[in-house]
Protein backbone atom coordinates (compact mmCIF):
# COMPACT_ATOMS: atom_id res chain seq x y z
CA UNK A 1 0.00 0.00 0.00
CA UNK A 2 1.07 3.44 -0.78
CA UNK A 3 -0.28 6.31 1.38
CA UNK A 4 -0.84 9.93 -0.21
CA UNK A 5 -2.47 12.91 1.12
CA UNK A 6 -4.06 15.20 -1.11
CA UNK A 7 -4.41 19.08 -0.20
CA UNK A 8 -6.78 21.47 -1.88
CA UNK A 9 -6.71 25.01 -0.96
CA UNK A 10 -10.12 26.13 -0.03
CA UNK A 11 -9.71 29.91 0.68
CA UNK A 12 -13.07 30.78 2.29
CA UNK A 13 -13.35 34.70 4.35
CA UNK A 14 -14.75 32.71 7.41
CA UNK A 15 -12.02 32.34 10.23
CA UNK A 16 -14.50 29.62 11.70
CA UNK A 17 -13.30 27.07 8.50
CA UNK A 18 -10.04 25.99 7.48
CA UNK A 19 -8.79 27.00 4.45
CA UNK A 20 -6.94 23.90 2.96
CA UNK A 21 -9.00 20.73 2.88
CA UNK A 22 -6.89 17.10 3.37
CA UNK A 23 -7.55 14.29 1.73
CA UNK A 24 -6.03 11.08 3.52
CA UNK A 25 -5.94 7.64 1.53
CA UNK A 26 -3.73 4.92 -0.49
CA UNK A 27 -3.25 2.82 -3.18
CA UNK A 28 -2.51 -0.54 -3.99
CA UNK A 29 0.82 0.08 -6.27
CA UNK A 30 2.06 3.42 -7.83
CA UNK A 31 0.13 2.99 -11.11
CA UNK A 32 -3.11 2.89 -8.88
CA UNK A 33 -1.11 5.85 -6.83
CA UNK A 34 -1.76 7.82 -10.17
CA UNK A 35 -4.73 6.69 -11.28
CA UNK A 36 -6.52 7.59 -7.71
CA UNK A 37 -4.97 10.60 -7.48
CA UNK A 38 -6.15 11.96 -11.05
CA UNK A 39 -9.46 11.01 -10.74
CA UNK A 40 -9.98 12.58 -7.43
CA UNK A 41 -8.29 16.04 -8.97
CA UNK A 42 -10.57 15.92 -12.16
CA UNK A 43 -13.40 15.02 -10.04
CA UNK A 44 -12.96 18.14 -8.12
CA UNK A 45 -12.43 20.49 -11.07
CA UNK A 46 -15.57 18.82 -12.69
CA UNK A 47 -17.65 19.50 -9.74
CA UNK A 48 -16.46 22.68 -9.17
CA UNK A 49 -16.80 23.62 -13.14
CA UNK A 50 -20.09 22.19 -14.04
CA UNK A 51 -23.40 23.97 -14.02
CA UNK A 52 -25.13 21.20 -12.27
CA UNK A 53 -22.70 21.07 -9.02
CA UNK A 54 -20.77 24.46 -9.47
CA UNK A 55 -19.88 27.74 -11.22
CA UNK A 56 -20.87 26.99 -14.59
CA UNK A 57 -17.38 27.36 -15.93
CA UNK A 58 -15.48 26.58 -19.22
CA UNK A 59 -11.84 25.64 -18.86
CA UNK A 60 -9.09 25.10 -21.10
CA UNK A 61 -6.82 22.72 -19.06
CA UNK A 62 -5.75 22.28 -15.85
CA UNK A 63 -4.21 25.47 -15.07
CA UNK A 64 -6.79 27.51 -16.76
CA UNK A 65 -9.00 25.57 -14.30
CA UNK A 66 -6.46 26.93 -11.41
CA UNK A 67 -6.70 30.14 -12.33
CA UNK A 68 -10.82 30.49 -12.76
CA UNK A 69 -10.58 28.72 -9.52
CA UNK A 70 -8.81 31.62 -7.77
CA UNK A 71 -10.53 34.22 -9.21
CA UNK A 72 -14.00 32.53 -8.78
CA UNK A 73 -13.28 32.62 -5.29
CA UNK A 74 -11.56 36.20 -5.64
CA UNK A 75 -9.40 35.25 -2.98
CA UNK A 76 -5.54 33.02 -2.90
CA UNK A 77 -3.64 31.53 -0.29
CA UNK A 78 0.06 32.73 -0.17
CA UNK A 79 2.40 30.48 -1.85
CA UNK A 80 -0.27 28.25 -3.48
CA UNK A 81 -0.60 28.38 -7.48
CA UNK A 82 -1.76 24.87 -7.91
CA UNK A 83 -5.01 24.07 -6.19
CA UNK A 84 -3.49 21.30 -5.15
CA UNK A 85 -0.70 19.79 -3.64
CA UNK A 86 -0.31 16.02 -3.36
CA UNK A 87 2.27 13.86 -1.41
CA UNK A 88 2.81 10.12 -1.36
CA UNK A 89 5.24 7.84 0.86
CA UNK A 90 7.42 5.97 -0.39
CA UNK A 91 10.00 5.22 2.51
CA UNK A 92 9.57 9.37 2.98
CA UNK A 93 7.26 11.77 1.82
CA UNK A 94 7.74 12.54 -1.95
CA UNK A 95 5.76 15.70 -3.74
CA UNK A 96 3.95 14.01 -6.48
CA UNK A 97 4.10 16.62 -9.64
CA UNK A 98 1.06 17.60 -10.83
CA UNK A 99 2.70 19.73 -13.48
CA UNK A 100 4.15 16.31 -14.40
CA UNK A 101 0.16 14.81 -14.77
CA UNK A 102 -1.38 17.66 -15.97
CA UNK A 103 -2.38 16.40 -19.44
CA UNK A 104 -3.81 13.18 -18.09
CA UNK A 105 -5.57 15.16 -15.47
CA UNK A 106 -6.91 17.24 -18.39
CA UNK A 107 -8.13 14.03 -20.07
CA UNK A 108 -9.80 12.35 -17.44
CA UNK A 109 -12.07 15.71 -16.49
CA UNK A 110 -13.33 15.73 -20.50
CA UNK A 111 -14.38 12.23 -19.65
CA UNK A 112 -16.25 13.02 -17.00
Amino acid sequence: MIPYIIKQARPIDDTCYDNVIIELSSSRCKEDLNKDIINYISTVMYEFCSEEYGHDIKITSYSDFCEKYWKTLEMQLKYWDSVFEVYYFENNWINWDITAYQDKIWLAYNKK
